[in-house]
């Protein structure tokens, strides 16, 4: 009697080419995108008179619409801006001008006696806010010194399930030796917060970014006790980087260890086109973080 048998030899081919097949036609995990941004937007002040404040006359419909365009333009999901008067203005533009284009509004009013305070507009859950505009920054000739606007801070969760922060500011402009020295006592005053209130880790590794005007150039004194984090500058070799119309560099992204290893190379941009040049004297810079 002849017996048949079937070979498993036969089957295990097969049966590892009918698993290849049926991965393949799983898609694939896709990476999501977050795009971070920061903008000056030069004096955005609303109608009324802010007896309390030295305030500036509106910001004409023709300069907010330009300002639309462009934030429309490069689609941040979370933008920091510095240079609006309040709130108000800041929720009716979101409102009229981008179309509801953001959920969160966040603006805390700062120290300015303009009153041009900084600002975050998110698409994405904002968890915790911070203001620093009451800490106290000693000085041995100017007594106690505050952050010039803010230093604002926001927690936001990340597509990977961590918590973010990003800290944004508009540090003291000008270029006399006592503007220089409040920027440089400012710019430390961040570095020391950043370990002391846990945003970075004690080596400085942290899943945070430092963004806004800081009134320096990069290779500025003011600024080097910023770099004490150590924060990471994504833009340092892009050639061509002026930020503002005088063609100085006065707009940063700063990001933390931690924070720059979701960075997607060369996704830093500095958007020169649309409507910029009526915009503002600032160019937007954003990048983007793929998790």
């Amino acid at each position: 009697m002849i017996e048949s048998r079937s070979s498993p030899l036969i089957f295990i081919p097969l049966i590892f080419i009918l698993l290849l097949i049926s991965a393949c036609d799983k898609p694939a995990a896709e990476n999501i995108v977050i795009r971070i941004g920061t903008y000056n937007v030069q004096n955005m002040f609303d109608d009324c008179d802010d007896p309390g404040k030295s305030d500036d006359p509106p910001t004409p419909d023709t300069r907010l619409r330009a300002l639309a365009s462009v934030i429309v333009d490069i689609d941040c999901d979370i933008i920091a801006l510095q240079e609006v008067e309040n709130i108000e203005i800041l929720e009716k533009f979101n409102d009229e001008y981008l179309s509801g284009m953001y959920n969160q509004i966040i603006l805390v009013e700062g120290n300015d006696p303009r009153g041009i305070d900084v600002a975050v507009l998110s698409r994405l859950n904002i968890s915790e806010i911070n203001s620093y505009r009451d800490y106290q920054i000693n000085t041995a000739d100017h007594g106690t010194i505050h952050f010039s606007r803010d230093l604002l801070a926001v927690k936001w969760l990340a597509p990977d399930g961590q918590q973010w922060n990003i800290l944004t500011t508009h540090l003291k402009s000008g270029a006399t030796d006592v503007d220089v020295e409040k920027r440089t006592l400012q710019a430390r005053a961040i570095a020391g917060i950043c370990s002391a209130d846990g945003y970075v880790s004690f080596l400085g590794r942290g899943n945070t970014i430092l963004l806004g005007d800081l009134n320096a150039e990069p290779w500025a004194e003011d600024l080097q006790a910023i770099s004490s984090v150590p924060f990471s500058d994504p833009a340092k070799d892009l050639p061509y980087r002026q930020t503002h119309r005088s063609g100085k560099v006065l707009d940063y992204i700063l990001l933390a260890p931690g924070a720059d290893t979701h960075y997607m190379i060369s996704s830093f941009t500095i958007y020169r086109e649309g409507l910029t040049e009526i915009a503002s004297d600032h160019y937007p810079i954003y990048l983007d973080l793929q998790f």
